[in-house]
């Protein structure tokens, strides 16, 4: 099953903002889902509500990059994939345009596609207050966590944890059920959870991940992004 085209039979509609959040993958995930997406004739646009890597050091495979309000004059005439956050060449982190010039972009691409949470590259997150950064028009948000993290300490690949423990199936249902944890910043009906490295797991962890209690109006599954392809879908 392509994770792509699921994830876009139920988010992908006219107007649609969708908001990454959680760790192990945000980013990979924006630039192929926005790939796909050009390829069926999508108008879209990859943005942050926090900090991205710059496209200096990162390929966004994006038609056009924006790093200033300039993007206000852009008029997107066919599919195309775009960038834009600010910065400059001289830094390694762009960050959030202001949330207010959305509501114009919306109107010029089909999809947009915000990275809204920030995991310094670990495969969990953890929330603070000040975090994820989901605004009000975000219409669908997919929480990501890399199943890579199985079996260690959460010192070692939990952002934002500060107790020393062990990234189980009872620790990930505590991120499901806890007000910081996975899903934190989406709306009832409007989320999906996506398990990332599933290509690297055995049946044994689909077994616990399957048994684990989710909530029953989030779409669920195990997934590899680099493969773009789902393993099981759970619910």
């Amino acid at each position: 099953m392509d994770l792509y085209e699921s994830l876009s039979s139920v988010a992908v509609h006219d107007g649609a903002f969708i908001s990454l959040i959680g760790g192990g993958g945000k980013t990979t995930l924006m630039i192929e889902w926005a790939s796909r997406l050009r390829s069926r004739g999508y108008r879209v646009l990859m943005t942050t509500t926090t900090k991205i890597m710059s496209p200096s050091f990162l390929d966004y495979r994006a038609d056009r990059v924006f790093s200033s309000d300039n993007v206000l004059s852009f008029q997107p005439t066919g599919p195309c994939s775009v960038l834009y956050a600010l910065g400059d060449g001289n830094t390694n982190k762009w960050v959030s345009p202001p949330v207010e010039q959305f509501d114009i972009l919306r109107t010029r691409f089909d999809v947009i596609i915000n990275e809204a949470d920030g995991s310094k590259r670990l495969p969990v997150k953890v929330h603070a207050q000040r975090d994820p950064v989901v605004p009000d028009l975000t219409t669908y948000t997919v929480s990501i966590l890399g199943l890579w993290a199985l079996g260690h300490r959460t010192t070692e690949v939990a952002f934002g944890e500060s107790r020393d423990l062990v990234v189980d199936s009872s620790y990930i249902q505590w991120l499901l059920d806890d007000s910081e944890g996975l899903l934190k910043g989406s709306l009832p009906g409007r989320r999906a959870i996506v398990f990332n490295g599933a290509d690297c797991i055995g049946s044994d962890v689909s077994s616990g991940l399957r048994s684990l209690v989710y909530p029953s109006d989030v779409f669920v599954c195990t997934a590899s992004e680099r493969e773009g392809v789902i393993h099981e879908r759970i619910q």
